[in-house]
């Protein structure tokens, strides 16, 4: 009896995006997670240089 071949990692991701893809309700999980996440960040201006007088 042969032991079944490990897929590798990327084979793995590749499936585990194809099932993602085809399950509504994870996308939309994901979509309002990473729009609370966005709303949440803070955008800082980077600090300019000060003129030595």
């Amino acid at each position: 009896m042969r032991k079944p071949q490990r897929l590798s990692f990327d084979d793995l991701m590749e499936a585990n995006k194809n099932e993602l893809k085809s399950n509504k309700q994870a996308l939309d999980s994901i979509d309002r997670k990473l729009d609370e996440k966005k709303s949440k960040e803070v955008y800082v201006r980077p600090a300019t240089k000060k003129r030595a007088n």
